[in-house]
Formats: C-alpha cells, sequence, structure tokens
C-alpha cells in the first residue's frame, strides 16, 4: 500500500508551492503590471464585467452560504467546528464571490487570472492588488471592504476576517481552544459577507438572489402582477 499523505502534509506541501510560485512570479508580475492596475484599470474596469461574471455563475455563493449554514448548526453543541466552518465560509466568500470576479474582469487569460487569484487571496505581498481590488468593489459594488463595518462592531469586517482566520488556524494547527465567542464572531463575520454585503453589491449591479443563494440576473414582475 503506497503512502498517503495527510491533511496536514497536503496543506503545508501546497502552501510551500504557492509560497515558491510567489516568490518566482509575484513580484515580477506585480512589477510587469503594477503602473497597469493603478493608473488603469479602475478606469477601464465595467460595471458590466461584474455583472456578466455573476450571470454567467449563478451558483458562485452556494459553497460559502453552505459553509454558513452547516457551522450556524454546529454552533451550540461543537463551537470549534462551527468556528472552522464559518471561516471557510469567510474565506470562499472573499476568495470566490467578491474577488474572483473582479480578477477575471482584470486579467483576460483564464489560466492566469486564476493563478492571481490565489496570489491575492494567500499572500501579503500582494496587499497592492488587494486595494485595487476593493477600489474596483467600492466604485461597482457600492461596499468598500476594507473600511465597512458591522453595525455592533467598532472594528474593520478585514480586521475581523483577520481575527477568525487567526483563531481558526490555532485550532487547526495547534489543537488551540476556541470560544464561545470566537464561534459567534466568525458566524457574524461569514452572514454579513453573505446576507449584507453581497445582496448589496448584487442590487447596485441589476441582479438579486433567490433562495438559498441562487444569483439572478432576470428581471421579474412585481408580485401579484400577472
Amino acid at each position: 500500500m503506497g503512502y498517503e499523505p495527510c491533511d496536514a502534509e497536503r496543506e503545508a506541501a501546497e502552501d510551500a508551492f504557492y509560497e515558491a510560485a510567489y516568490e518566482q512570479v509575484g513580484p515580477q508580475w506585480a512589477e510587469d503590471h503594477g503602473m497597469y492596475f493603478y493608473e488603469d484599470a479602475v478606469r477601464e474596469f465595467t460595471a458590466e464585467r461584474l455583472q456578466s461574471y455573476y450571470v454567467a455563475h449563478p451558483e458562485l455563493a452556494q459553497a460559502a452560504h453552505e459553509s454558513l449554514l452547516y457551522a450556524e448548526s454546529l454552533r451550540v453543541s461543537f463551537p470549534k467546528a462551527a468556528l472552522i466552518f464559518a471561516v471557510t465560509g469567510t474565506e470562499l466568500a472573499v476568495k470566490n464571490v467578491f474577488l474572483k470576479p473582479i480578477v477575471y474582469g482584470l486579467v483576460h487569460t483564464e489560466g492566469v487570472a486564476a493563478f492571481v487569484t490565489d496570489l491575492t487571496t494567500q499572500h501579503t505581498g500582494m496587499e497592492r492588488f488587494q486595494s485595487l481590488l476593493a477600489e474596483i468593489l467600492t466604485q461597482f459594488g457600492g461596499v468598500d471592504l476594507k473600511t465597512f463595518k458591522r453595525a455592533d462592531s467598532l472594528k474593520t469586517l478585514w480586521q475581523e476576517i483577520g481575527e477568525v482566520q487567526k483563531a481558526r488556524n490555532s485550532v487547526i494547527h495547534r489543537g488551540g481552544p476556541a470560544s464561545d465567542d470566537d464561534a459567534d464572531l466568525a458566524i457574524a463575520v461569514a452572514g454579513t459577507l453573505l446576507t449584507e454585503i453581497l445582496p448589496d453589491v448584487l442590487t447596485k449591479l441589476g441582479l438579486h438572489i433567490h433562495p438559498p443563494m441562487t444569483i439572478c440576473g432576470r428581471p421579474h414582475p412585481p408580485e401579484g402582477s400577472h
């Protein structure tokens, strides 16, 4: 029987791969494209690029939503598991629901777009691109993810995302504890992204959501009309 690496080993190997790829490709890509991005990208970007991606991928948010629902179901009895799945939902939302449509609108080669999406969401060396993406979402989606605060929080949502990621990593990598507050915050963050920010962005783009989480661009007659 062949040796099968455990999940931790696979995760470490994947992290090492992306780190090496970033070191080799990321800085050069940033150097080659940075001026274009900052001077021209926002000006050349259009709301139609975001809109068309969402319309073409109506189930884009479903995986994140399912993770959030699962976290909520685990919250009372298994706060550690709830924390893990809520953070998974948050990361899927940030990466796949918000950033990926923007990256695909900026980088027109699909393979390159996928790679740049991974870089922008996994490595601190790509903050400049995260800032650009936040700017585009601010202008065309009506929400600034870097300054947005939940109604009952003094911290930005980005800060809270970092906090729950840190708590999740402590649980997974060091067997650390997870408090009820950690689980509650993680669920609140994921819920805010998916049930507050995403609907607002879609509304600004002329789109909407059908329960449980299907994006739709077709107009519908008002309720009660024939």
